[in-house]
Order: structure tokens, then C-alpha cells, then sequence
């Protein structure tokens, strides 16, 4: 080990309070998140590195349950007050999902296909993400087509989405036929088509692996084939992996089993490991717009400006039922990545959330195998629900408020000082 390489460890919390103050390690109970002095007593709210002689330096505990149902509790490695690097905090934020258009663009309500009859069309996918997993090749998809003797823009949108969900590659990304008109994706009416092309969820889930596979890429048309120069080729949506997901939060515990000494991960008997990353939602309470929209259309519009509330990737549940914002239109119209099952009238919009992160990063002394001592990077990480289950849209969990009440004051105190942070 060297001082370039950073031993982490990730700390999951699954909304439980944190121990009182002055509590006992066995406070810590499965599910439960707390800040602990070298005295293995909890720190309380407030206390600083000089505080008593249990302050001077701390450890992140979690309590866990392994395979056959036994309690334990993990701890970090003892952090001590003069020795803190950074203190960081995020709050959660959604995936959000590449989208690009060729043709009509309904996020801008412009755009159109160049259509020729009888002529050569090419356009190209190329994908930024890897190829798959152990793979680092990045792909192209490079299609071709002819265009009918009586081509429209509609006969053409319908090939280029043909070509891509009959592809190798619809896998990783979905197109549809969309139009300025009424109805299902705008195509009643239409005077102008395009083909949205999405993003899919991929499978990524390998315990030998630790980062999320998320697809993006861009969009080309041959402006020397049938697509002319008059064909618009946008993005409508670009690619964010988020903060606070659950693929980030499972990577990152799966990781850190190695920093414990899970080193076996393909031979038999493969162990059977003990994660705390919850892939449910915290649903928050209604927001004040309620959301309004038509059964079998994937277009949805709010009484409100939601600017300042929602964002595309957002998990939603919109009248009880579940959605994801793929995109917006303005502050006030959406577009998600299905169509809904259910008409909505002034009905109630929820939102849905996962983890916000708090990481320190500090040095540790370490003996090397010739006996001498080294320091090395090391970083803690939390991970606890952003919201309570029913809370405000705005507001942080109650273990997060506590959290930040005990984290705050004593890393203030430190001799690096960091400023206090927020979620």
C-alpha cells in the first residue's frame, strides 16, 4: 500500500435514529448509523475534538446482520481530528437518461426529416459507454436504408425507428415515432416527424465489478445522404449518473468488501456478503402542483412551475401510480419514459428518493511489510435516506439532520476546519 491508494468504507444507514449521545457501542442495532469517539461512546450533537478525551478522534460504526441472521457491528478506521483531509456532502439527485432526436424535436417543437425519394439514408449511433463489462471498446451503430419511391417524413422516421429496435443494440436504447400533431407521441395530424431515441437501463450487477454501466451517446446524420441538410439531429436530454443512487451506493459497498478482506470473488464457496444498499424509494408527501394528462400518452402537464422541485430522471408516482421523468418541455410539461395507464385529472404528484452521501477523507498511519510506517488516503462514506418517508420534497431526514449536527461542529474543530456542509 502507498499513500496514492485510497482504502474506502461505506457506512448505510436505513433511516433509524443515530445512537443518543454518551450511548454504548451496542446501541448500534442493524440499520442503525452512528459517530463514535475512542471511548466507544456516541458523540453528542455539538461536541468538538477538545470536548473530553472520548472527542479527539472519532469512528463511523454501522450495525449489520450477516447470512445466518447474526448482529455485528462495523467500524471504520479510527479518524483522528488532526488528520482530516475533506469533509463533503451531496445530496441525492437522479439519473438522468441520454435521449437524442432526429427529425421534429418536442422539447423545442422544431424540426423536421429532409425527404427524398428513392435515395440512400445513413445516420449513425456512436456509444460513449463501455461495450460491456471488462470492456472498455466503445460502439457504433451505422445504419443504412433506402427510402421509399413515394417517401414522407413519416415512412422515413418509421425506418430510422425500425433500424434501431431491430438493431444489436436494442438493448441499450429505445426509439419512437413522434410527431407535432395530437395524441399518443404527437403523431395525429402531424405535419413534421422525428424519432426520439432514449437510453435503456442496462443489466450491470456483477459482484467482481464496481461501477455502475449507464448508456450514453450521440447521434449523427450523413447530411451527403437523404438526410440532407435540412434534417435536425439534437439533444434533447444528456447523460448525469446522479448522486445518491442506489447502482452508486451497492457498487461502492461491493467495493469496499475488499477493503474487509473479501477477496474471493469466483471460486467456490463464494461467500455470501451482507449488503446494507436498498434499492427502494422513500416516497415523499404532494407536492403543491397536482399533474394533469391523458391515458396512453407519455406527455403530462402540471398546474405549476415544478423548476424548482423536479428534474428529469426523477422517480415520481403521479395519482399512485409510478413513473420516471424522461424529459422536460418547459417548467411546466413533462415527457416520461412510458405512457400512462391511467388518466390524470388535478391528480397528486409524489416524489421518490434515494440516498444523500457525506464523505471525510483523512490520512491513516499504517506499518508496511519492512517496518516502516506510511501514510496512507483513506475516506469514510455515509449513505442515508434524503428524505423521510413522507416529508417534504425540500426537507432532510431526520438521521441526516442528526448526523449533520453531530459531524459539523467536530470537523469544524479540526485542525483542517472544514466549513460546515448541508444536504
Amino acid at each position: 500500500m502507498n499513500n496514492l491508494q485510497r482504502v474506502q468504507n461505506i457506512f448505510i444507514s436505513n433511516g433509524s435514529a443515530t445512537p443518543a449521545g454518551g450511548s454504548a457501542i451496542t446501541s448500534v442495532t442493524p440499520g442503525v448509523i452512528g459517530v463514535y469517539g475512542t471511548g466507544m461512546a456516541a458523540l453528542t450533537a455539538g461536541n468538538t475534538v477538545s470536548t473530553s478525551t472520548n472527542t479527539g478522534a472519532i469512528y463511523m460504526v454501522e450495525g449489520k446482520t450477516d447470512a445466518s441472521g447474526v448482529s455485528y457491528v462495523k467500524r471504520s478506521s479510527k479518524i483522528d481530528g488532526m488528520s482530516i483531509l475533506s469533509y463533503q456532502a451531496e445530496s441525492y439527485a437522479p439519473a438522468q437518461r441520454q435521449v437524442w432526436s432526429i427529425g421534429f424535436n418536442r422539447a423545442t417543437s422544431a424540426g423536421l426529416i429532409e425527404v427524398n425519394n428513392d435515395v440512400n439514408y445513413n445516420f449513425s449511433i456512436r456509444f460513449k459507454n463501455d461495450k460491456w463489462l471488462y470492456s472498455e471498446r466503445p460502439e457504433l451503430l451505422n445504419i443504412n436504408f433506402q427510402s421509399s419511391s413515394t417517401a414522407t417524413q413519416l415512412s422515413i422516421a418509421t425506418q430510422v425507428a425500425n433500424s434501431i429496435n431491430n438493431s444489436a443494440y436494442k438493448k441499450q436504447v429505445v426509439a419512437i415515432v413522434v410527431g407535432d400533431g395530437t395524441g399518443v407521441y404527437g403523431v395525429t395530424g402531424a405535419s413534421n416527424f422525428g424519432v426520439e431515441i432514449t437510453a435503456k437501463d442496462v443489466d450491470q450487477f456483477f459482484n467482481s465489478t464496481y461501477t455502475p454501466n449507464k448508456v450514453y451517446f450521440s447521434v449523427q446524420v450523413n447530411d451527403a445522404t437523404g438526410f440532407g441538410t435540412s434534417t435536425t439531429c439534437t439533444e434533447i436530454q444528456a447523460f448525469d449518473p446522479g448522486v445518491g443512487t442506489y447502482d452508486q451506493v451497492y457498487m461502492l459497498e461491493n467495493k469496499c468488501f475488499g477493503y474487509e478482506g473479501v477477496a474471493n470473488r469466483r471460486q467456490w464457496p463464494i461467500p455470501v456478503l451482507d449488503y446494507s444498499a436498498s434499492s427502494s424509494y422513500v416516497l415523499s408527501a404532494a407536492i403543491a402542483p397536482t399533474v394533469t394528462g391523458t391515458i396512453g400518452e407519455d406527455k403530462v402537464t402540471f398546474s405549476a412551475t415544478v423548476a424548482a422541485i423536479l428534474r428529469a430522471g426523477e422517480k415520481v408516482e403521479l395519482g399512485g401510480v409510478n413513473y420516471e421523468i424522461k424529459y422536460f418541455i418547459s417548467s411546466t410539461v413533462a415527457v416520461l419514459t412510458s405512457v400512462l395507464v391511467a388518466g390524470l385529472a388535478a391528480a397528486a404528484a409524489k416524489v421518490r428518493y434515494q440516498y444523500d452521501v457525506i464523505t471525510v477523507e483523512y490520512n491513516d498511519a499504517i506499518n508496511t511489510p519492512t517496518g516502516v510506517v506510511a501514510v496512507a488516503n483513506k475516506s469514510a462514506v455515509i449513505a442515508m435516506p434524503a428524505i423521510d418517508a413522507g416529508g417534504a420534497y425540500s426537507s432532510t431526514s431526520a438521521i441526516g439532520t442528526a448526523i449533520l449536527a453531530i459531524l459539523n461542529p467536530w470537523m469544524a474543530s479540526t485542525a483542517k476546519a472544514p466549513a460546515n456542509v448541508s444536504l
